[in-house]
């Protein structure tokens, strides 16, 4: 749907045999965005919620693929061949987290009272560990 309406953000779009494995498409690179609750959009529908093992490799993959894309060098998805600036990166893996963490709050790991397994503790932890390394970071840029 998203790539229907042209809503796919540059770090998502894929170049097989260049940046990305030859066989991936944008259903491989594209990660469940953030949305809030509302009357008119359930988020706790059984299909759109991700299980746990699935929540852990979301996390392995934005490790791995986009969280370093400012600091590999240029990107020929950017403008001119540019890396991508460090705040969108920030921005794009702070949506795409906290997605992440509400499908863990969705399924009632919540910690106290709720349920709890080693994915999801895992996830938590390596979230956490980005967002204190970016604040660090960012807190170093100029304005």
């Amino acid at each position: 749907r998203r790539q229907q309406e042209s809503d796919t953000p540059m770090l998502e779009q894929t170049l097989p045999g260049d940046l990305h494995p030859s066989d991936w498409t944008l259903r491989d690179t594209a990660v469940k965005r953030f949305r809030r609750s509302a009357a008119d959009y359930k988020l706790d529908i059984p299909d759109l919620v991700r299980p746990p093992h699935i929540l852990e490799k979301t996390c392995a993959y934005l490790e791995e693929w986009v969280m370093e894309r400012d600091r590999q060098g240029p990107d020929p998805r950017f403008p001119s061949n540019q890396q991508p600036p460090s705040l969108d990166v920030y921005q794009f893996i702070w949506d795409r987290t906290r997605m992440i963490r509400k499908d863990f709050i969705l399924q009632n790991f919540i910690g106290t009272g709720g349920k709890c397994n080693a994915a999801a503790v895992r996830c938590h932890e390596r979230i956490a560990r980005w967002h204190a390394m970016c604040e660090h970071q960012l807190s170093h840029m100029p304005d």
